[in-house]
């Protein structure tokens, strides 16, 4: 029987002790407020035998889409900046709005569009820890602004933006 041991750090993980970049959308950083790490999961394969059916892991890993929350900026940058994304990859590669995305981003090998975005996890003492790179993520959504004039109090803007990535990889910073 294993002996009982005490946990080397007995602090526990806060909500509200993260930070997110991406390399070509700097507004969106410091107006993040919320982050979803998405769930990953595996197929099952059923193998069917006389007796019993037998369950093995398959091969075909799937990611659940990348969630932010954020605050609009009053000159609307950080909306915008995904808005813009959407709409020129959603455009034929003759269009003009396509070729400059594509040619925003010289460094990525898929040209802009896609980048890397980083979700950094920080300590209790806001040290990062550890961090979460999406590679060749791209917008899918961003969720809609809805003006009103009859509201009694100032209500700031939040927007929801979705993206889609080919994979994500965590980084352990401090190798604990």
């Amino acid at each position: 029987m294993a002996a009982n041991k005490v946990p080397d750090n007995l602090n526990y993980l806060s909500n509200i002790s993260f930070r997110l970049t991406m390399e070509d959308s700097p507004n969106i950083t410091w107006f993040c407020q919320a982050a979803t790490v998405p769930g990953v999961s595996i197929e099952g394969i059923d193998v069917f035998t006389p007796h019993a059916t037998v369950p093995y892991a398959g091969n075909k890993v799937s990611f659940e889409e990348l969630s932010i929350r954020f605050i609009v900026d009053e000159h609307m940058k950080n909306w915008t900046e995904i808005y813009d994304r959407i709409i020129a990859m959603g455009l034929a590669e003759g269009h003009e709005k396509y070729r400059l995305l594509k040619a925003s981003n010289t460094l990525h090998p898929r040209g802009g569009g896609y980048s890397t975005v980083v979700l950094t996890i920080l300590t209790s003492a806001m040290n990062p820890q550890m961090e979460f790179h999406f590679y060749d993520a791209f917008p899918i959504s961003v969720s809609a602004l809805d003006f009103d004039s009859s509201v009694g109090d100032v209500e700031y803007f939040t927007a929801t933006a979705s993206f889609r990535y080919q994979n994500y990889e965590i980084k352990n910073l401090l190798n604990n």
